[in-house]
């Protein structure tokens, strides 16, 4: 007789990465890698990252290498649908067949914007973003392919954009985070230079590094999280405990600015073999599609409420990680040494500066914004993988008692 109950059995896809350059003095090889990637005039795609010097630099070290330069620098903090439109303008007019994104996510999720837009006939970008929800599985089916090579060279050390295989931006019509992906997104090649990583400001080392630590944690509780992960996800979150804080204020301590970049890409990586994200994610790409704040800083705005809420499923992935960051949990249950957890992360927070909650305070969310933040997330990959199952009252809760 057919056993007629119902069980979850999750298939874990791994998605591809790029070759990885990570080390001292590795942005010294991008014109050489533009070379060998078949370029003849690039895009470099950034923020400006005005006062550090760094795309005069590699506009250089490109130059030097026999390869034209077109700049677009209007990127911001959660690139905008209409700013990857208008880097695609500036690729096609100035007859570039190849992009060099720097910067941190935004700069590099622009970068991978301005390629599925090329390669898909120059439609706007918002046709291409991911949601559970069909149709988009038959839309990816028929994209064309990425052919355009991108060299993503990170100046964060948090995000793990440069190794991803999905984009985030924001569709300023709908107010709304979408996640893009095509077939061969995914960077041609990481460059991760700590040397760059350490022009980074007190805040954004703070708020980019604990985006790792968002990557680390939340990918591992996942309830889709697979073998394949398991082990440096718990790496990720080891380094990012035991060097952030050094690394926030003192970004010349060569060791804690190395050890966060392998951080930041380890995250990046274990997310895409399978692992993907939860409520924080997820609830914080809407919150910073709404007020354009910090997508690292409201990961670690939410981390607790949205952990605690998540509690009662992962204790034991919660006592885990309370190990993998060096905390003696001898002779505790399991329980206790979950409970353990959040008291570090706690001082974490306060060691960084960031203040849990007060959302109203800090960014100016309302009650009224809440019914939407949360049906968004509701259809957003991150609910899926969530230990919780998708539940509209329950997030709503949560993010009251987060005002």
């Amino acid at each position: 007789m057919i056993n007629k109950e119902i069980y979850e059995f999750p298939i874990v896809y791994t998605n591809p990465i790029p070759k990885i350059a990570l080390g001292w003095g590795s942005y010294q090889t991008i014109g050489d890698e533009c070379k060998a990637a078949g370029m003849k005039k690039a895009l470099i795609v950034t923020s400006g990252l005005k006062g550090t010097g760094i795309i005069d630099e590699i506009k250089g070290v490109i130059n030097h290498a026999g390869v034209a330069v077109e700049v677009y620098d209007k990127v911001t903090t959660n690139p905008k649908d209409w700013q990857v439109m208008e880097a695609y303008k500036a690729f096609k007019e100035g007859g570039c067949d190849g992009v060099v994104a720097v910067g941190g996510g935004s700069s590099i999720d622009t970068g991978k914007g301005v390629r599925v837009v090329a390669a898909n006939g120059g439609k706007d970008v918002t046709n291409f973003t991911v949601f559970i929800d069909p149709p988009w599985i038959n839309t990816l089916k028929t994209m064309k392919p990425c052919t355009i090579p991108q060299i993503s060279v990170a100046t964060t050390s948090g995000t793990g954009a440069e190794v991803s295989s999905f984009g985030a931006l924001s569709n300023t019509k709908t107010k709304t985070k979408i996640l893009i992906s095509a077939p061969n997104i995914h960077s041609t090649i990481a460059i991760i230079d700590p040397l760059l990583a350490r022009t980074q400001s007190k805040e954004m080392a703070a708020w980019s590094g604990f985006d790792a630590m968002a990557h680390g944690i939340e990918a591992f509780v996942t309830k889709v999280q697979g073998p394949y992960a398991y082990g440096m996800l718990l790496h990720c979150v080891e380094l990012v405990y035991k060097n952030l804080r050094e690394f926030t204020y003192n970004r010349m301590d060569h060791d804690a600015c190395e050890r966060m970049c392998w951080a930041s890409t380890m995250g990046g990586i274990a997310i895409g073999f399978g692992a993907g994200a939860g409520i924080v994610h997820g609830l914080g790409h809407q919150i910073s599609a709404l007020t354009d704040c910090h997508h690292g800083r409201i990961n670690a705005i939410l981390m607790l409420a949205g952990e605690q809420y998540n509690q009662p499923a992962i204790i034991g992935k919660l006592a885990a990680l309370t190990r993998a960051m060096g905390i003696d949990t001898t002779g505790m249950t399991e329980l206790e040494a979950s409970d353990l957890w959040f008291d570090e992360i706690e001082r974490l927070l306060i060691d960084l500066e960031i203040t849990p909650g007060q959302l109203t305070k800090q960014f100016g969310v309302q009650e009224k914004d809440l019914d939407k933040i949360v049906k968004v997330y509701g259809n957003d990959f991150c609910s899926e993988g969530n230990p919780r199952a998708y539940n509209y009252d329950e997030c709503i809760s949560l993010l009251k008692s987060q005002l």
